[in-house]
C-alpha cells in the first residue's frame, strides 16, 4: 500500500486545487506563496504524479483533478466524523434555573457569578427573578431562593427538600453625599428627612413603623417618604442621595463595602424572616443542579463569616409581632 501524504500537504493540496492560485492558498492558510509552492512540489515528487500546470498561471491536471475531487471528499468525511464523535463524548453545557427575589439576585447573587463562572465554566445559569412563588421541579426552575417567615418545607410536596440559606438584619443607610449634607446625629432627626419606603415589603421588622416603634418614636409623625414598589429602585434612590432606605444587610452590605452607601445609625432590627434554598429530590440527582445548590451554600456560608464584623456594630433592638404595623395591602418582598 502507498503511504498516504500528510494531512497538512493535503490540505494545501485543497485549497490551492479549489482556488487555482498558489499566492491565495497561502492567503485562506496564512502560509507563503513559496511554501504553498514548495509543499505541492514536494506532494507531486511523492505521488511520482504532475498535479499542476504551471503556464500562465496554474491549474490541474487530469490526474490533479481526479485526486483533488478525492482529496476533498475524504477532509469533508473527516472533518463530518471529528464533529459528530467530538457532540456525542464531549460534556454537554448544562442549565440550570434558580429563582429568586429581583433585588437579591441583583445585590447578593449577581456579584458572585464571576467566582462560580471561574470553576463552573461548562454550567450556565439561567437567573429568574420574580416576587411570584416560581414551580420547582421539571416544568418550572431547579432550584428556588426564598425569604419567608416560616420554614417552607411544611407546605411543600415530600420530594421538596429545604436548606435554610441565612437571617438577615435591617438597619438605615443613605448615600455618603445625603450623609455629609443632613449630618443626621440622632435617631430623632429621622422624622424630619426624606424616609425611601418599599411599599410591597411585608414581615415583622422589615418596616420604618417597626424601627420607629422600636426607638420608641412616634411614626404616626413621619411624613416626608418617598415610596416604590420595587427594592432596586429603593437603594437606586439611597444611592442616588434621595432620602435613607430602611434595608436588610445582605442587599446593602456589599454597596456598603464599595463605598456607595453607609449605615446612618448603628441600630437595626432582626429579620424574623429568613432565606431558604429549595430544590427536588429529582434536581439533586442530577450532577450540575447539585454543584449550584452546594455552590449557594457555601457562598452563603462565607458571606455569614464576612458579616459578623460588620453586623456586631450594629444594636439589634428588640421587636414583638404585636409591635410591627402591617400595610393592608402587600405582596412579598
Amino acid at each position: 500500500m502507498q503511504k498516504i501524504p500528510g494531512l497538512n500537504d493535503l490540505r494545501i493540496f485543497e485549497a490551492a486545487g479549489r482556488l487555482q492560485n498558489f499566492r491565495l492558498a497561502g492567503k485562506e492558510l496564512s502560509l507563503t506563496h513559496s511554501a504553498v509552492s514548495h509543499r505541492i512540489r514536494s506532494l507531486e515528487e511523492q505521488l511520482r504524479l504532475e498535479l499542476f500546470e504551471r503556464q500562465n498561471g496554474v491549474r490541474l491536471t487530469d490526474a490533479g483533478r481526479e485526486l483533488h475531487a478525492a482529496v476533498t471528499l475524504s477532509l469533508d468525511q473527516l472533518g463530518a466524523a471529528i464533529d459528530r464523535i467530538s457532540q456525542h463524548h464531549r460534556s454537554p453545557r448544562q442549565v440550570v434555573r434558580i429563582a429568586s427575589l429581583p433585588a437579591f439576585a441583583a445585590y447578593w447573587l449577581l456579584p458572585r457569578l464571576h467566582d462560580f463562572y471561574l470553576t463552573h465554566p461548562d454550567i450556565s445559569l439561567q437567573i429568574q427573578a420574580s416576587i411570584e412563588l416560581a414551580e420547582l421541579g421539571e416544568n418550572g426552575v431547579d432550584l428556588a431562593l426564598r425569604f419567608l417567615g416560616k420554614n417552607p418545607g411544611a407546605g411543600n410536596a415530600a420530594n421538596v427538600q429545604v436548606h435554610k440559606l441565612l437571617d438577615d438584619y435591617y438597619y438605615p443607610v443613605a448615600s455618603p453625599d445625603f450623609i455629609a449634607r443632613h449630618q443626621p446625629a440622632l435617631v430623632e432627626d429621622l422624622l424630619t428627612l426624606p424616609l425611601l419606603v418599599h411599599a410591597n415589603t411585608i414581615g415583622v421588622g422589615s418596616s420604618w413603623s417597626a424601627y420607629f416603634k422600636a426607638l420608641g418614636l412616634p411614626a404616626q409623625q413621619v411624613l416626608r417618604s418617598i415610596s416604590f414598589d420595587d427594592g432596586n429602585l429603593v437603594l437606586q434612590a439611597a444611592e442616588h442621595g434621595h432620602g435613607i432606605a430602611f434595608e436588610r444587610h445582605s442587599h446593602v452590605c456589599g454597596r456598603i463595602r464599595q463605598g456607595y452607601l453607609q449605615r446612618v445609625f448603628d441600630s437595626g432590627l432582626h429579620s424574623q424572616k429568613h432565606y431558604y434554598l429549595l430544590s427536588t429530590r429529582q434536581g439533586l440527582n442530577i450532577t450540575a443542579v447539585k454543584c449550584v445548590h452546594d455552590w449557594l451554600i457555601s457562598q452563603a456560608q462565607e458571606f455569614v463569616q464576612q458579616s459578623g464584623p460588620e453586623l456586631a456594630q450594629v444594636q439589634c433592638l428588640n421587636l414583638s409581632v404585636e409591635d410591627e404595623v402591617m400595610p393592608s395591602s402587600v405582596t412579598p418582598g
